[in-house]
């Protein structure tokens, strides 16, 4: 189960709770309490972020919407195998750390980038000319659905992992990172659960359409 999270108190910072909720409850769709399968449909807020689980006729009616409160989250997971973001665009982009996913608000229509920091989840907008310019290397980076899509990235020890991959992943591996981060650096468990998680995404993705021209 996926539940929606809290805002945090640093402006900007929408700081996840109860991202992977184990219950012995069968899940339910949180609009009409149908009983969905564990591998369910998901809806977000664009405005609190917030998540909620949803049957497929629920989903559906909000399948590219963009004029209601809730937007459908995709499902598919796609590789980008022959994409590479080189060092002095990423340098520009200035992530601490390699291992962020970048999305589209449509409330803010900026650009905002996530990544894992000892104070949790930190978040920053990326200056429009540097988005440009990473897009323009990939089709289906440029074509992102706001809201609900976004580039994740693995660069850490070496690791060139880049996939576009549905929100609510996204907001999965930041539960991962928060229950098993420890100390400055997080510790070698939390590393080993997000190589883990990565694995289970490119078990599951297919390879992305759009042209490369990195």
């Amino acid at each position: 189960m996926i539940r929606g999270f809290d805002p945090s108190p640093v402006r900007g910072l929408a700081a996840l709770r109860r991202l992977a909720v184990v219950s012995p409850e069968p899940e339910r769709c949180e609009l009409c309490a149908a009983a969905v399968p564990e591998q369910h449909q998901h809806l977000v807020d664009p405005e609190s972020r917030h998540l909620l689980c949803a049957c497929d006729a629920c989903a559906i009616l909000f399948d590219h919407s963009v004029s209601t409160r809730y937007r459908r989250i995709p499902r598919d997971i796609r590789t980008l195998p022959d994409f590479e973001i080189d060092g002095a665009l990423w340098n520009s982009l200035a992530i601490p750390i390699g291992l962020v996913f970048f999305f589209r608000s449509s409330v803010s229509n900026s650009v905002l980038a996530v990544y894992p920091s000892p104070g949790g989840p930190t978040e920053t907008i990326v200056e429009e000319e540097l988005w440009k310019a990473l897009a323009s290397l990939n089709g289906d980076i440029a074509s992102l659905s706001e809201d609900v899509e976004a580039l994740l990235v693995n660069r850490i020890a070496g690791v060139r992992d880049y996939l576009i991959v549905p929100i609510d992943e996204c907001y999965k591996l930041t539960g991962v990172i928060r229950r098993h981060w420890s100390g400055i650096s997080g510790g070698d468990e939390v590393w080993e659960q997000i190589r883990s998680f990565f694995e289970g995404l490119k078990g599951r993705a297919r390879p992305a359409w759009g042209t490369s021209h990195a």
